[in-house]
């Protein structure tokens, strides 16, 4: 039996990157492999999640002790004798676990990239982060033997130019259980009750609270789409660190009362269909598996376009430039509001979302 360790993951539930990794364990899981999963903290509920799966959740360092878990990964290494080391990161400076996978002599050691920046809000803290993740991203592709981006723009992160153009480097989009995730009137008119909007235009946002999604500019959006239409709400699903920051900008704003935070939600295929806009300012993204989700359910999208065109599988999804005002964007919003779901289309894409059209190409990885 083939042994694998991948990495890393938080509990589950923060953001994209853990939905990848337990979409890619669905996947995977039953393949003939032992599995063990890489995380700073092991999550009660996550551990009794992959236990059955027969994966091990692996408690590791964080990256604020290097050299500890430079030593736990050695030490991992060495005594489970892994095929396969699989890291999953969004910046070069976490690069601890290749350099140990390839210091121990692992076989394939394979390198995705997942992001197209730092997430950092701070501009000192952010300007020493990317000169880390520069110097870093210098020697980082050296460790691998194969190489993954979200999406392009995400691989010329990571990995020099001459990587990404040879035939080491695979894109792998984020996958979607497409049919999780199809247009149900019905279900629309259900979930749009319980969540009390049955006669409002709701401009919905699912996301991580943190600065690379942009919340002010969220706000200040929706604030202008409310001056031209009283029936908006904004639906923000999520949690994170900014929860609280984001809750006292929309009082500022005066907008709290028609802002519905609904904190973290395991039922984003439901929420979806209630919405009438998925709005994304992002300042970058790696690559977007809300947009994918949203576009499945037929719901105009709105991105900024610093959101890779991978993202793109259907004719009512559409980028707009974060140069433009908060009332240019409130008024395309509106817009895309007007248009008929039934009427979507889904376009001709080159690299695969839907997880089943995705499989083979996964299992490849391990």
């Amino acid at each position: 039996m083939k042994r694998a360790v991948i990495g890393y993951i938080m509990d589950g539930r923060s953001g994209g990157l853990d939905t990848y990794l337990l979409n890619f364990i669905e996947t995977v899981s039953s393949q003939g492999l032992e599995i063990d999963l890489l995380t700073n903290k092991i999550d009660d509920d996550l551990n009794s999640y992959l236990r059955p799966k027969g994966v091990r959740l692996e408690e590791i360092p964080t990256l604020r002790h290097p050299a500890a878990q430079y030593r736990k990964m050695c030490a991992l290494i060495r005594e489970r004798k892994y095929d396969t080391a699989y890291f999953n990161i969004s910046t070069a400076i976490d690069c601890v676990g290749a350099i140990a996978a390839r210091k121990c002599g692992v076989n394939k050691i394979v390198i995705h990239s997942h992001a197209s920046g730092n997430d950092c809000k701070n501009g000192l803290k952010k300007l020493v982060f990317d000169l880390i993740h520069k110097v870093c991203r210098g020697f980082l592709y050296r460790m691998g033997t194969e190489y993954y981006g979200a999406s392009r723009t995400a691989g010329l992160w990571m990995f020099p130019e001459k990587i990404v153009d040879s035939s080491v480097f695979h894109v792998i989009l984020s996958a979607v259980d497409k049919e999780k995730y199809s247009f149900d009137r019905a279900l629309r008119e259900e979930v749009r009750r319980e969540e009390h909007v049955e006669d409002n235009f709701v401009i919905g946002h699912v996301g991580n609270f943190c600065y690379v999604k942009n919340y002010g500019f969220i706000l200040r959006i929706f604030r202008e789409i409310y001056e031209k239409e009283k029936r908006a709400r904004l639906l923000l699903v999520g949690d994170g660190a900014l929860y609280e920051e984001v809750r006292r900008d929309a009082e500022e704003l005066g907008v709290l009362s028609y802002v519905k935070f609904t904190g973290w939600r395991s039922d984003t295929e439901r929420l979806v269909q209630a919405m009438d806009v998925f709005l994304l300012p992002s300042f970058f993204e790696g690559m977007s598996l809300v947009s994918l989700e949203a576009q499945c359910a037929k719901l105009p999208c709105v991105l900024s376009d610093t959101v890779p065109e991978e993202t793109r599988i259907t004719d009512v999804c559409q980028y707009v430039s974060l140069d433009k005002s908060a009332e240019e964007w409130a008024d395309i919003v509106l817009s895309a509001g007007k248009t008929n779901r039934d009427d979507c289309r889904f376009l001709p894409v080159k690299y695969a979302y839907d997880r089943r059209e995705q499989q083979e190409e996964l299992r490849k990885i391990l």
